[in-house]
């Protein structure tokens, strides 16, 4: 499934992308709900630390590479419910090691499973409210093909960290 949803000139900016896994709901929770496996399938991130806690209210940093600049997001675990979905927001960006630029007054990303017998439908997300008509123009023009080619990649990652274990 693919898409784009805009509310408005100034209002949310959505991605989302979707994908069978062929693998069984509990094996690919178990991919995705460990932070220390995001570099194995997540194309956001070449590693990601669990700052401290468990579930909901878990921080996480994740550092990866946005464009040719290093890039941190703290984030923190807003939903968490076995084995079918795991959802963040970020608390702070840095571009080799400055703050990022604001796009958005807040980002949200999750991830849902659904299990269909041995297979499983893996929708990503990604939910931003822009700062500003200007920035929200920019997000919807530049921002969101680089995000669902990423969001593309991340499922076709996924898909064969599962098959192979």
């Amino acid at each position: 499934m693919v898409g784009a949803r805009f509310s408005g000139m100034s209002g949310v900016v959505e991605v989302l992308r979707s994908a069978q896994v062929p693998a069984s709901v509990e094996q690919v929770w178990a991919i995705v709900s460990d932070a220390g496996r995001a570099p194995d399938w997540f194309s956001f991130s070449e590693r990601t630390e669990v700052l401290s806690g468990d579930g909901v209210g878990q921080l996480r940093r994740q550092h990866g590479l946005w464009g040719n600049r290093r890039s941190e997001i703290d984030q923190e675990v807003v939903a968490f419910e076995a084995p079918v979905l795991i959802g963040w927001v970020h608390k702070a960006e840095r571009l080799d090691g400055k703050a990022a630029p604001t796009l958005a007054k807040a980002t949200r990303f999750t991830i849902e499973l659904q299990p269909d017998g041995e297979r499983t439908t893996v929708s990503l997300r990604t939910v931003q409210e822009p700062v500003d008509l200007l920035r929200g123009f920019l997000m919807r023009t530049a921002w969101t093909r680089e995000i669902k080619r990423r969001m593309d990649e991340s499922l076709a990652r996924l898909a064969r960290a599962a098959v192979s274990g």
